[in-house]
């Protein structure tokens, strides 16, 4: 009878145990399912948005690229002179940059565009972005929840925050951000281009 009890309480507990391997096996897979749902830029473009706000911090008319051969391609706007002059150090800053992420493996080249090259309208357009950027980065750094942003397809302004938890406080703080970057578009663009803003939480999860 007693042996009959044991094998029966033995029975259930491995029953159990099953069952609750399995109810965490489930959560993991949905917790993941989430993450990817909530992430809006793929680690690519968030670690290239970073590098390009790290070179801006200190020098303007410059943009990054990537293409499919997994190169990082920094644009320069300036004469052979100033392109050679900083060189060295823009692939300094950009190798430490892209330490540790996934751009680490891209191989790292150069562009240069001409001065002049700025009255072909789509290189035209590369530079006002450029500038738009800095007067963006300028801005939201008062906020000390901002962390970085990127432009993505020219029109779309997707800005990285530390935020965690999104309570009353975390709201106002959204708000202003968004009116901020609201006039910083309005007084730094000439042209009629609507702009969609993405603020992002720690998860990369729009929270306005």
């Amino acid at each position: 009878m007693h042996r009959r009890r044991r094998i029966i309480i033995g029975l259930f507990l491995a029953l159990m145990v099953v069952v609750i391997l399995f109810i965490k096996l489930s959560e993991d897979k949905t917790s993941k399912v989430n993450r990817e749902e909530q992430s809006l830029l793929p680690q690519e473009e968030l670690s290239q948005a970073a590098l390009q706000e790290k070179l801006l911090e200190t020098y303007v008319g410059i943009d990054v690229k990537r293409t499919e051969k997994k190169e990082l391609v920094i644009q320069v706007v300036g004469d052979a002179e100033y392109f050679l002059s900083i060189k060295n150090d823009l692939e300094s800053i950009a190798k430490q940059a892209i330490k540790d992420t996934v751009l680490e493996d891209y191989t790292i080249v150069f562009e240069r565009w001409e001065l002049t090259s700025l009255l072909d309208p789509n290189k035209k357009m590369d530079d006002d972005t450029n500038f738009l950027i800095e007067a963006l980065i300028e801005g939201l750094q008062a906020f000390d929840v901002y962390e970085y942003l990127t432009l993505k397809n020219r029109t779309t302004i997707i800005i990285q925050t530390t935020i965690k938890d999104v309570n009353q406080e975390a709201r106002r703080l959204i708000t202003k951000m968004e009116d901020t970057v609201n006039k910083i578009i309005q007084t730094n663009t000439s042209h009629n281009d609507l702009y969609t803003i993405y603020i992002v939480d720690a998860q990369q999860k729009k929270i306005n």
